[in-house]
């Protein structure tokens, strides 16, 4: 794409040129044509190709050359855009490019976009075609440029000088090339060129002829290379600094571009600064000295130094620096300083560049390389320290601190006078741009006044920070602290190692530069300290004096060190606040002194104490009242910087520890004391103003509002301050934690100002081994004015940081560093300290408590050395001191450390004799401290776990008479019974949880009596609750134990044995005192193991609900997770003590409970509760619960709890359960208890729940369970059976529920006598459950408050594990058919029982007992059952009871049909007769009570829902009987006979229209599939009465469900037509539709042709059908005839269902008249009894169609009155009727022909058929001939 635009640009401008001058420059055409046809000659595609062809010859641009010189407009600028498109592309020959310069002069006066076009061919021309561009032809491109750039259009000019910059800048790029080629012909060591070298090269001497005209032409002389007229100075200085800028290092790389500088430039720049001169000149020419300053001081120093010193001038005219003699004086304007300023900062702000210019001006005098006197840098400096500072009005008027910014004031502005409170930063006092890059700018710009100042002052923070990122880099933290004093020089920290690898000369530099630098930078930080400045600033003045700080100790310039750390402590706080509260604090109170004479005794005159500490003497308060004072927030960060650089500088700061750590102890209160006083500025904009012209309304509104704002900026700054005292602290304790590490000096220095700091604020003589220390520190220079007095209403500043610092170094004092010599010491003067103060008896409460603070960390941060020396390897041991690690291994040192906790635990003596003093708060630490030790050091305590229990006993213990307790804690908790006990039982807590291990066995033992007491003491329920808690510890820690077996001989008798030899024996006083061997031994562990668990069980008949149920939780939560340890020993004991025993007592302590309510009873039991609950409702005001009631729920709670545990001990995955001693009679006690608590038996019964252990187990139960009249039917019975009831309740039901849940998961079940147990159980908890006296009211269900006991979920939970228990028995000798029986009168059982609230009716939906009901029927049908029992039988025995339920509702209900008087209705009335007397006397009862309606009494039980789902469960069970055995059970048992009753009811009343038509279905299918295999079932027994019975019900249901009445199947068959048809019309409807009741007449007719079907044409009718054939033909008669009259004659429609169902009829008549039938021959007897009726019901269809064809006329009948008339004829026509079928009354032998034949039916009807010739009908005629063809070929043969 790129060669086609070349060559379609070339040739359509070539062919353009050529066409417009063809008339007036035909050399200009020729030319062109001759270009072309060049071009069209070359046969390259791609551009550079073609350029390469294009620039062989010369004559490719002759036409442009001559168009130029036509001096044509259009011409030259078509030419000239040809020739910039072919300098592109490299397509002009070399031997051109001076033609083409010259064309290009020559045009340049022809117009703006010809010269813009030019220009934009220089550049190309240089760079491209560097060749041939140099020498003269170079000289051409600069005269263009120079020439364009005189232009007057300013486009022209401004891209001219443009370009010349880089014409100029390329110049150089090719000399850098020239160089890089012949680099290797240079000598290494010395790369430079001389003079003849620059000259010869031919780039390096343009450049060289180049930058020499520059030189000369900026100087005002004439060029020599260049030959042009004057130029613009601005612009030479521009290329100058284009070539400085760009290629210094090629101009320093040659000597003759060097000597032009020196010779011409620096002359210039010299003398420039003489005189004054323009703006634009000045920028321009400072420019150029920078780059001389930054570039070139090496090759030009003289030039350097003298060029610094005139910007020196500049800056400061007072300067003492030795200018040139045409350095500028005074006058110059301001913009002269301010540039010279800038040009200072950069070279200030480039550390490396100053560090150059030091050691090579300045440093060669601290060298002693040079004779002369060179301060160069040191004028710099002082001239830009003395302008920084000389705006004094920029300092704050007040001089306490540093300034907050919000105390601003008023800064110059814009230079026209204004001002504007501002504070002093970039942002107000800079310029937006510096001034020396204002190059386009003709005048200075307006400026702010201070803006000289700040540019100052920021070179002096670039010189702070250029120091440090040369120093710090050779420093670092650890190098400080860990170098070795003797490889270093006293005083520095710098790093020998990085220094030593430096030159000596690079680190003597530096170090000249900080010593000469830092008294400047300090007088400049002095100053700016007091200056308000923003928040950027102070950051940099923080962060740079900090690194001035940390520079000056680097290098051990102790003096600058000390002046700037001292500005930094006196700037931290608020001076003139501090000493205007002190003279406010004395005046109002009487002068005291602590620790020394009295103020009324003057000090002497003479005293040796400075006048320091004579003027300031300390003072303790509560609180800084008088002065609203605190410390700003750039205060804060002062005193921040002060923290970092001590930290630092540890090591080598010695006595200036003292005001660091004084500074640090008041800022840390007044930070304390003014968290919620906000200082005066925060508050400022809360000042008022003048309401002296307000109302006073006004004036109130007012007041209140600036009352709101000055609360709402007192939070906003107490929430400041508190962070920023948090930020301090964190940065002190910091710097703390590095003392140890700089040495022996700086810890001795640092806690001895400590020390002396402690000792100003209490009465502890001061320590005379610090009197020396403290006197150096005291005579340090004074940086404040007054001490501020202490606050002890918070830690006392020295006593924290003497406590952090021991802590943190405590291995230095206990003697377990390597290096403990240089603490042993320091730790004396610490603790002398510590407990001096803390054992004072006047001494305050709150240092008294701070030291015993600190005494207790440190005890602890010992004991962690301890452990650490116990656990490290005897390898690893060599860091700790040998003598330290073998007092660890003796254990004097655990006890040495315990013992003054223990000292301090038991208090110190009074003042009378025999008194013992403890202290409340003393003993509250100590608790703490022995809680601490244990968490860190637990496990290193060896010999003094005795101590331990010792102390946490101590608190359990009674106080003796003279002994006495003092309260000093404030508040009134302390004051709380059990104070001591909350704060002692943590360390049983942490023993448990920990330290078991650590335990030997008889310490195990009591650590459970301990835990036994906290829980049985009084004072603190949740310490009782949490030491129940704490057993579960011990129980995983046994469960880890590993043990020995016991041998047989050792083996304990188990308890079983012993309980039944003597029941009374108190088995666990033997455990409590009996001798424990090794941890290890198994006898050891049984005995924990059962002490810990009795235990449990003791506390779990406690009288505290919380506590028994929590402890009983915990007992067999222990079980379930840690009996697989046990082995048959312990699981005696725990089943026979503690299981059964706990069981027993809190079912028997429930009823007794229950029993007491009861007859109210419960004042002596409740006292205690009652008060209690009047004690929470007065503090409260809350309503308690009944106290009576609260208690009854609490016992239930307690004995769901114990059951429910004891439950989960026999279905536990372990078998050990059941290899203890008379498992049988325990697993008997578990059920008895189960039933007990379920039913509710009375506490008498349940004491007798006892096993006999000598005999057999069992579980008695009724034989006549199922009766419950006969149950309750004495007065004796009826009353256990209401006491029962007023025992039970809702909760223990569902808990006793749960415990049998979990018991039939037991593995006792996979034993008979087990599951028997079980199985008996079971039945008797429904059955007493359920059981209902005839005397029971009608609140015989209810609670006390009229809330249901017996609930739908009770029951249906008790009834959902019945599956489980039968599933569970193991064969046919478990589970009987009795039991099946049995477990299917329980159902019924429980279904009577109807006093359970409805909350629903249970017509559409059934009952959740209903469901449970119908799933134990169902579940005679599982597969498990089939395999214990004959399946025959299982399913006879559901099937009847899912009858039972199908037919319950209509027994219920009482309605009058058949049906009900059936056998199935009357053994179901008989059966569920006491429910419905229950239900009625319940409705009478509750039929008025409104209120019963919400716990469901009004909604009366239905079953309809039960009946209609146990119908299809029938229907389901009939279906899928398949096997012979299964029907002739069923046909024998009466079962399937039932079943059709029970479906019948359901299909002729319906509960439901869903219903109807499911009992319809399921009646179709068991009639169509079962009757012929009913008498195949029953072929090989004595079924007739059966199969009787069976055919009997099917007749009964079928006059039903076809809605016929009862006298019309008692009429005869000859009866008169019209009372037939009449009782047709007056038959009633079921509800069937006419589809249905086709269905099921099919159905019955189908099942019985097909249950004669195989009989002999002449047997006899069955006896079993003897009385339903008969019905069943009638049946077919009547609805032959149920078809209606042609209803065209009343004019109405309809009668079609009816039309189907005479079809139907006619239908199964002809199959059972015929005889043949499907599948075989019809029985004769069968066709007799059929076709009467046939030719009756034919006979009349005939005659009745014929009566309405004459009737009708010609008018159409109905299409269904066709088609019936079509269906008998054809149905007549191909009968073969059954010889003798009916009877001959005609005498003729044709007509008894006639009558015995096939056609004997056609013969009997041949009036009829004659008829119907009458009528003619052409459908018709055809059948009427077929019939009478038969009838002639039967009489005529």
């Amino acid at each position: 794409m790129a060669t086609t635009n070349l060559s379609a640009l070339l040739l359509g401008e070539l062919q353009a040129l050529s066409t417009e001058a063809r008339r007036k420059h035909p050399e200009i055409k020729e030319a062109a044509e001759r270009v072309i046809v060049t071009l069209r000659g070359i046969r390259a595609t791609a551009s550079a190709e073609i350029a390469a062809e294009l620039a062989k010859s010369d004559e490719v641009i002759s036409p442009f050359v001559l168009s130029c010189k036509s001096n044509n407009h259009r011409l030259a600028s078509m030419s000239v855009q040809c020739l910039q498109q072919l300098i592109s592309y490299r397509a002009v020959s070399p031997r051109s490019i001076q033609q083409t310069l010259s064309t290009l002069n020559s045009v340049i006066h022809l117009g703006m976009d010809i010269q813009v076009k030019i220009l934009q061919m220089v550049l190309p021309l240089v760079t491209m075609y560097d060749n041939c561009v140099y020498g003269e032809t170079l000289v051409d491109a600069l005269h263009l440029c120079l020439a364009l750039q005189k232009s007057r259009d300013p486009v022209v000019s401004n891209t001219a000088a443009a370009i010349l910059r880089q014409v100029v800048v390329a110049v150089f790029d090719r000399v850098v090339a020239e160089d890089r080629e012949h680099a290797d012909d240079t000598d290494s060591d010395d790369n430079r060129d001389t003079r003849e070298n620059d000259l010869t090269r031919t780039f390096a001497k343009d450049a060289f002829f180049v930058l020499q005209d520059l030189c000369l032409l900026v100087a005002g002389s004439d060029s020599i290379f260049i030959r042009t007229e004057s130029v613009d100075q601005g612009l030479v200085l521009e290329l100058i600094e284009s070539v400085l800028v760009n290629h210094a290092a090629v101009v320093a790389r040659h000597t003759a571009m060097v000597q032009i500088l020196r010779e011409r430039l620096a002359p210039f720049i010299v003398h420039f600064f003489a005189e004054k001169t323009s703006f634009t000149l000045a920028v321009r020419c400072i420019r150029v000295v920078w780059l001389f300053i930054r570039d070139l001081h090496a090759d030009l120093p003289p030039e350097c130094e003298t060029l610094l010193s005139i910007l020196t001038r500049l800056v400061d005219p007072s300067s003492n620096a030795q200018p040139s003699k045409t350095a500028p004086t005074s006058g110059f304007p301001l913009f002269y300083r301010v540039l010279a300023m800038e040009v200072l900062r950069n070279t200030l702000g480039d550390a490396k560049l100053l560090h150059r210019l030091y050691q090579q001006f300045d440093g060669r005098n601290a060298a002693g390389n040079d004779s002369e006197d060179c301060h160069v840098v040191a004028d710099v400096l002082k001239a830009v320290g003395k302008a920084a500072v000389e705006r004094p009005e920029l300092r704050t008027s007040s001089s306490d601190g540093i300034p907050d910014a919000s105390s601003a004031g008023p800064v110059a502005g814009d230079g026209n006078g204004s001002t504007d409170s501002k504070q002093v930063g970039a942002h107000s006092c800079s310029l937006r741009i510096e001034m020396h890059k204002l190059l386009d700018k003709h005048e200075p710009p307006l400026m702010p006044e201070p803006y000289l100042a700040y540019l100052a002052f920021t070179a002096i923070l670039s010189i702070a920070n250029g120091l440090a990122g040369q120093v710090l880099p050779l420093c670092s933290e650890n190098v400080v602290c860990h170098a070795p004093a003797t490889v270093r020089s006293p005083g520095s920290v710098l790093d020998p190692e990085l220094a030593a690898s430096l030159k000596d000369e690079q680190v003597l530099s530096i170090k000249g530069l900080v010593q000469e630098s830092w008294s400047v930078l300090l007088s400049v930080y002095t100053f700016y300290l007091a200056v308000c400045v923003d928040d950027v600033l102070f950051k940099q003045i923080m962060d740079t004096m900090q690194k001035l700080v940390q520079v000056s100790g680097a290098f051990g310039l102790n003096e600058a060190r000390d002046g700037f750390l001292i500005l930094l402590c006196r700037s931290c706080l608020p001076q003139a606040a501090i000493a205007d509260h002190e003279r406010q604090l004395q005046q109002g109170h009487a002068r005291r002194s602590i620790g020394r004479p009295p103020s009324d005794e003057p000090a002497a005159e003479n005293s040796d104490e400075p006048a320091a500490i004579q003027t300031a003497l300390p003072l303790v308060t509560t609180s800084l009242a008088g002065t609203a004072f605190t410390l700003n927030k750039r205060q804060v960060e002062c005193l921040r910087a002060v923290v970092a650089c001590a930290q630092y500088l540890g090591s080598v700061l010695g006595p200036m520890w003292y005001p660091v750590l004084v500074t640090l102890q008041q800022a840390d209160d007044l930070l304390f004391q003014s968290r919620n006083m906000p200082s005066a500025a925060t508050l400022s904009g809360t000042a008022a103003g003048s309401t002296a012209s307000l109302s006073n309304g006004q004036q109130s509104k007012a007041a209140s509002r600036r009352a709101s704002v000055l609360a709402a900026k007192k939070d906003e700054a107490g929430q400041i301050v508190s962070s920023e005292l948090a930020l301090v602290r964190s940065d002190y304790m910091r710097m703390l934690g590095f003392v140890r590490t700089c040495g022996r000096d700086a810890i001795v220095w640092a806690m001895g100002a400590l020390c002396v700091l402690g000792a100003d604020l209490s009465t502890v003589p001061e320590d005379a081994e610090l009197q020396a220390e403290e006197k150096s520190m005291r005579t340090m220079p004074r940086i404040i004015h007054r001490r501020l007095s202490a606050v002890l209403n918070r830690p006392t500043f020295a006593i924290e940081l003497l406590r952090e610092f021991a802590v943190g170094n405590a291995d230095l004092f206990v003697g377990a560093a390597a290096d403990a010599s240089k603490g042993k010491g320091v730790w004396r003067m610490i603790m002398r300290h510590l407990l001096a103060t803390a054992t004072h008896l006047h001494a305050p409460a709150a240092m008294r408590t701070q030291a015993c603070c600190a005494i207790s960390d440190i005890v602890l941060k010992a004991m962690d050395f301890v452990s650490l020396a116990e656990l490290q390897p005897a390898d690893e041991s060599e860091q700790l001191a040998p003598s330290f690690i073998d007092k660890v291994a003796s254990g004097e040192a655990q006890v040495s450390i315990l013992t003054p906790l223990l000292q301090m635990m038991r208090g110190t003596a009074g003042e009378e004799p025999d008194q013992s003093i403890r202290f409340v708060d003393v003993s509250k630490l100590t608790l703490d401290t022995v809680y601490q030790l244990l968490q860190a050091s637990g496990r290193s305590i060896r010999r003094a776990w005795g101590v331990v229990f010792d102390i946490i006993l101590s608190v359990l213990e009674e106080p003796s008479s003279s002994s006495m307790a003092v309260e000093t804690l404030a508040g009134t908790e302390s004051r709380k019974p059990g104070y001591l006990m909350r704060c002692v039982f943590p360390c049983l807590q942490l023993i448990c949880s920990d330290y078991l291990e650590d335990l030997p066995p008889h310490c195990l033992r009591r650590c459970v009596e301990c835990l036994a007491l906290f829980g049985r003491q009084n004072e603190d329920l949740n310490i009782a609750l949490t030491a129940v808690g704490q057993a579960w510890t011990l129980c995983d820690f046994f469960q880890r134990l590993e043990s020995s077996p016991l041998s047989d001989s050792d083996a304990p008798e188990l308890v079983s044995s012993t309980l039944a030899a003597a029941a009374d024996l108190a088995v666990a006083e033997v455990w409590w005192s009996e001798e424990l061997g090794e941890l290890s031994a198994r006898r050891t562990q049984q005995v924990l193991w059962i002490l810990l668990l009795h235990s449990l069980a003791q506390l779990g008949c406690d009288r505290r609900h919380e506590v028994r149920l929590g402890a009983i939780q915990t007992l067999f939560r222990t079980l379930d997770m840690h009996g697989n340890a046990f082995d048959a020993w312990l699981w005696d004991a725990v089943v026979w003590a503690v299981v059964l025993p706990l069981a027993r007592y809190v079912l028997t302590q429930r009823a007794h409970v229950f029993e007491l309510v009861r007859e109210h009873r419960l004042d002596e039991l409740l006292e205690d509760a009652q008060d209690e609950a009047a004690r929470i409702a007065n503090q409260s005001g809350v309503v308690v619960e009944d106290p009576a009631r609260l208690y009854g729920k609490q016992w239930d709670e307690t004995a769901a709890t114990a059951l429910q545990g004891a439950s989960r001990v026999w279905a536990l995955p372990q078998a050990a359960v059941e290899n203890i001693g008379c498992a049988d009679q325990a697993w008997q006690c578990i059920w008895q208890l189960i039933q007990a608590f379920y039913v509710g038996e009375p506490a008498a019964s349940i004491c007798q729940c006892v096993p006999a252990l000598e005999l057999k187990p069992d579980v008695q139960v009724s034989a006549d369970f199922v009766n419950t009249q006969a149950a309750t039917a004495t007065a004796e019975a009826a009353e256990a059976a209401i006491q029962r009831a007023r025992l039970r309740t809702r909760d223990s039901m569902t808990a006793a529920t749960g415990c049998v849940s979990a018991l039939v998961s037991s593995q006792k079940l996979t034993a008979e006598p087990g599951w028997r147990i079980a199985w008996k159980a079971w039945l008797a908890m429904g059955a007493l459950a359920t059981a209902v006296p005839e005397s029971a009211g009608s609140n015989f269900n209810e609670d006390g408050h009229g809330a249901a006991v017996v609930t739908q979920d009770a029951l249906c939970a008790y009834l959902c594990l019945s599956a489980t228990i039968v599933n569970a028995s193991g064969g046919p000798e478990w589970f009987t058919e009795t039991d099946a029986q049995a477990l299917l009168q329980l159902a019924q059982v429980v279904l009577m029982y109807v006093d359970i609230p409805l909350q629903a009716a249970d017509d559409c939906k059934m009952t959740a007992v209903q469901t449970q009901v119908l799933d134990i029927v169902l579940l005679i049908l599982d597969d498990h059952v089939h395999g214990c029992l004959d399946s025959a039988a299982a399913t006879a025995l559901a099937a009847a009871d899912l009858a039972k339920l199908a037919v319950l509702p209509y027994v219920l209900r009482e309605q009058h049909s058949a049906l009900n008087s059936s056998a199935i209705a009357q053994r179901t009335r008989t059966q569920f007769l006491p429910m419905a007397g229950r239900l009625n006397a319940l409705d009478s009862t509750f039929g008025g009570q409104p209120e019963r309606k919400r716990m469901g009494r009004a909604v009366r039980p239905t079953f309809c829902a039960l009946a209609a789902s146990a119908l299809d469960h029938l229907g389901r069970v009939l279906s899928s009987a398949s096997s012979e055995a299964l029907l002739a059970q069923a046909l024998l048992s009466g079962v399937w006979q039932d079943a059709i009753v029970a479906m019948g009811m359901h299909m002729v009343m319906p509960l439901a229209s869903e219903d109807q038509a499911r009992a319809s279905d399921w009646f179709v299918r068991a009639v169509s599939s079962g009757m012929k295999q009913l008498r195949q079932a029953a072929a090989n027994a004595d079924a007739s009465k059966a199969l009787t019975s069976a055919w009997t019900a099917v007749g009964s249901v079928l006059p039903l469900a076809m809605d016929i009445p009862q006298e019309t199947l008692e009429l005869h068959k000859d009866s008169s037509s019209t009372r037939y048809e009449r009782a047709i019309s007056e038959a009633s409807s079921c509800g069937l539709g006419t589809a249905a009741q086709i269905r099921i007449l099919d159905a019955i007719a189908a099942a019985s042709l097909e249950y004669v079907v195989d009989e002999s044409a002449d047997a006899e009718q069955p006896i079993e059908m003897a009385a339903f054939w008969p019905v069943l033909v009638r049946i077919l008669e009547w609805g032959a005839a149920a078809a209606p009259e042609p209803v065209v004659l009343l004019g109405t429609g309809g009668g079609v269902d009816v039309q189907d169902l005479t079809m139907a009829c006619f239908t199964w008549l002809f199959r059972m008249a015929s005889r043949v039938a499907d599948g075989g021959s019809a029985a004769g007897w069968v066709s007799k009894a059929a076709m009467p009726a046939l030719v009756r019901r034919s006979a009349m269809a005939l005659d009745a169609f014929v009566s309405d064809k004459r009737l009708v006329g010609k008018s159409p009948l109905p299409q269904s009155r066709i088609v019936l008339v079509r269906l008998v004829l054809q149905g007549l026509a191909q009968l073969q009727c059954h010889p003798a079928a009916l009877e001959c009354t005609v005498g003729s032998d044709l007509a008894m022909r006639a009558a015995s034949g096939t056609a004997a039916h056609i013969f009997a009807l041949y009036d009829s058929l004659v008829g119907l010739i009458a009528v003619p009908d052409p459908e018709m005629l055809p059948l009427v001939q077929q019939c009478l063809k038969r009838v002639s070929s039967e009489i005529f043969g």
